[in-house]
């Protein structure tokens, strides 16, 4: 095939599987047409690119001249046949070899560690739900933070990235805007059974994943460094999923990729039924038996902190995690009547005391927003009638960098905004609310990201945009083109050039013979009749209505 054929097939690509071939052949930005892009696809250095990232099998199947629709989709073969320049790459590749597939294993452990991993990934989203991060700079989550969500799920800080990048593939979780915060979707997920959480987080990374055998397998025989570490990250990700054992992959992935319902059912079998109920110590912890059900959970995590994830989960109540669900709305009565409800030992007297304390000195520190043209600067401002806890917030080390200066008494005034100042008040457990202009408590309301829509590939509106000139040597292929048009009802831009200046117009192609185009004129809905030697450029549209 040679590099007007290939121009082709890109310029009759869909935007979505042109959008998967320029960003996984890494395509140079500056390309500035579907020929510059075929014959960039052709050099060996492009292919030698592409091949680091393929498995023994693919660079075998590649070598004998076959190919594969997963092959195809990256312009290495067409229609099931190797292009002859990666063929003969590839045969020449050391360590391109025969490789099947690997069978299956019925694991043991498969199924515990999906349900711990799908819980595990769970806790992060709710922090991250409960607690939206503000990121440093390029993007990276503060060293405090690292060390605060690798604790909450018992894992090493190195860990993290690998789970947060799992909730981020299925959507659960979004850097925008200098912040991570759970999806619109990540509530919805958080109350669905383990097995779906699961089932959704593993189908995500599947989809991320074009080669799950191989990488169970580590089976890249031209992988270099970097494509080595992309895969034994993928590895160790599924070995958290249950999707591999050892060096092999599992019958839990075996029917994930074929039967997802089946593989959420064998999972489910492993869960132990939901509880509604927990065992409230007098030492303010509560220990779980069982995986609570959503709405228990949800409600417990508003007045409790979570000390252990897990199937049996233990938490522990705290005068801050009272008064962020004082905060949110909730009241001393509502919070005692709920754990009375769920507790199977009663509700011990520390825990009611610590309960009624917290919700008298409720409110007692006020921050509010002020204007900070008319206070030198400062964005808030707190102010309480304890002229001692305003005295000790003033020269508190902990709080030294959000800026506080006592202005009198009863008030202190922040460099920093009023959200900002709240947190930095409840982390250092002060009894603090947020209030508005009037005075009035402003409850706390979740803040979630909207739902992401991937981001094409900038070059992908360029290519459509800019087609391509056509030559003598095209005229052939463009009289194909317009036939397949034709029979597609797929509109075209045509730059035409008669004895005027090159005029841009999109048509609807209705028949081509005799070297002449008829075609519907797609603005002024009317017919023209064209010479094909006056097409000097033609770009693709998309296909017609």
């Amino acid at each position: 095939m040679d590099v007007v054929e290939l121009a082709a097939r890109i310029q009759a690509m869909p935007d979505d599987a042109l959008d998967l071939l320029v960003t996984a052949r890494q395509a140079p930005p500056q390309l500035s047409s579907t020929f510059d892009l075929a014959e960039h696809l052709l050099t060996d250095a492009s292919i030698a690119q592409a091949l680091r990232w393929r498995s023994g099998a693919e660079l075998a199947a590649l070598a004998a001249g076959a190919s594969s629709p997963r092959l195809d989709a990256l312009l290495l073969g067409v229609d099931g046949a190797a292009l002859a320049p990666v063929a003969a790459l590839a045969a020449a590749a050391a360590g391109a070899r025969p490789s099947r597939d690997a069978e299956p294993v019925d694991s043991p452990t498969a199924p515990q560690l999906a349900i711990d991993e799908a819980i595990k990934v769970a806790e992060l989203v709710h922090r991250i739900a409960d607690h939206p991060i503000t990121l440093r700079s390029r993007a990276q989550l503060p060293a405090a933070v690292v060390r605060d969500l690798a604790a909450s799920i018992d894992a090493e800080p190195g860990q993290l990235d690998e789970r947060l990048e799992l909730a981020s593939a299925a959507g659960l979780v979004d850097k925008h805007d200098g912040r991570l915060r759970a999806t619109v979707d990540a509530d919805e997920w958080l109350a669905s059974p383990v097995p779906d959480r699961w089932l959704r987080v593993a189908t995500a990374w599947l989809e991320a994943t074009d080669d799950l055998s191989a990488v169970a397998t580590g089976d890249f025989p031209l992988a270099d460094d970097a494509v080595r570490a992309v895969r034994e990250r993928q590895a160790r990700q599924a070995r958290r999923l249950g999707l591999v054992d050892g060096r092999l992959p599992t019958t839990l992935a075996a029917a994930l990729a074929h039967d997802p319902g089946a593989a959420r059912e064998t999972l489910a079998a492993h869960v132990p039924p939901a509880t509604a109920s927990v065992y409230l110590q007098p030492d303010l912890s509560a220990v779980a038996p069982g995986p609570l059900r959503a709405a228990v959970d949800a409600r417990l995590r508003g007045i409790a902190r979570i000390e252990r994830a897990g199937i049996a989960s233990q938490w522990r109540i705290t005068a801050q995690s009272v008064a962020a669900g004082l905060a949110s709305g909730e009241s001393a009565d509502g919070v005692l009547e709920f754990l009375a409800g769920i507790s199977l030992t009663g509700v011990p007297q520390p825990v009611a005391y610590l309960v009624r304390d917290t919700a008298a000195r409720f409110g007692s520190l006020r921050v509010r927003s002020v204007d900070p043209t008319a206070e030198g600067g400062a964005r808030a401002q707190v102010r309480s009638d304890d002229e001692q806890l305003i005295r000790t917030i003033a020269v508190d080390r902990a709080l030294v960098t959000a800026g506080p200066v006592q202005t009198g008494p009863h008030r202190l005034t922040f460099r920093l905004s009023a959200e900002e100042v709240l947190e930095a008040l409840l982390e250092e457990r002060y009894p603090a609310v947020l209030e508005d202009e009037e005075g009035e408590l402003v409850l706390r309301r979740p803040e979630r990201a909207p739902r992401r829509e991937r981001e094409r590939h900038r070059l992908v509106a360029r290519l459509r945009d800019a087609g391509f000139e056509v030559g003598e040597h095209e005229r052939a292929w463009l009289e194909r083109q317009l036939q397949s048009a034709v029979r597609e009802r797929m509109p075209v831009r045509l730059t035409v050039t008669t004895s005027s200046e090159p005029v841009d117009i999109e048509l609807v192609p209705l028949a081509v013979a005799n070297g002449r185009l008829r075609a519907r004129d797609a603005n002024r809905d009317v017919e023209r009749t064209l010479p094909l030697s006056a097409i000097t450029k033609v770009a693709g549209l998309g296909v017609a209505s």
